[in-house]
């Protein structure tokens, strides 16, 4: 007769066998603080499928949670200015405009800089494409100092931080439908 720790072992080795293969690394990561974040998520789809998504600026305007208006200003090549109205709890309901310049440098690329805004001291980032096996890991670094007083930048940086982690999943989202 098979003893207990035989049988556990032999149906532990049935349910790893049967479970879907895991994604590389974790599925959604999220490190730094006080405005300057380092975000990734896995997505099992094409570099290609993610850069559709990741730039079709207009298309994720009332998808994204902050995103309430974009718009394409001009194009040179690589490089584009896009129109930005953020508003969601991180800027306490207030509509923020902001001006960016972009850099794609496709489909593995996108850097953006402020060129104007409003309550926005500074702000800069990019996203990077990576190919993992089944899939891509999407990183989205960005460096933000609101134009806040200082009693609500702890507020306004948990706020954000939260925001950041549902942007990421709304665009795996996103991702996983195209």
């Amino acid at each position: 007769m098979p003893s207990t720790r035989a049988i556990l072992g032999l149906s532990l080795g049935v349910l790893l066998a049967s479970a879907p293969p895991l994604l590389p690394a974790a599925a959604q990561q999220l490190s730094g603080s006080r405005g300057r974040y380092r975000a990734t998520i896995v997505v099992p789809v094409s570099p290609q499928q993610a850069w559709r998504v990741l730039t079709s600026y207009e298309a994720l305007v009332g998808v994204m949670p902050d995103i309430k208006q974009a718009r394409v200003i001009g194009r040179n090549g690589r490089q584009l200015e896009l129109a930005h109205t953020y508003q969601a709890a991180y800027t306490f309901g207030l509509p923020i405009k902001a001006l960016l310049r972009l850099e794609e440098t496709a489909p593995q690329k996108l850097t953006y800089s402020l060129i104007s805004g409003e309550r926005i001291r500074s702000l800069s980032g990019s996203w990077t494409i990576i190919p993992v096996p089944g899939g891509i890991r999407l990183e989205h670094q960005i460096a933000i100092e609101p134009e806040l007083p200082g009693f609500l930048r702890a507020t306004y940086y948990e706020l954000s931080e939260e925001n950041l982690l549902e942007s990421m999943r709304v665009l795996k989202r996103l991702m996983l439908r195209s």
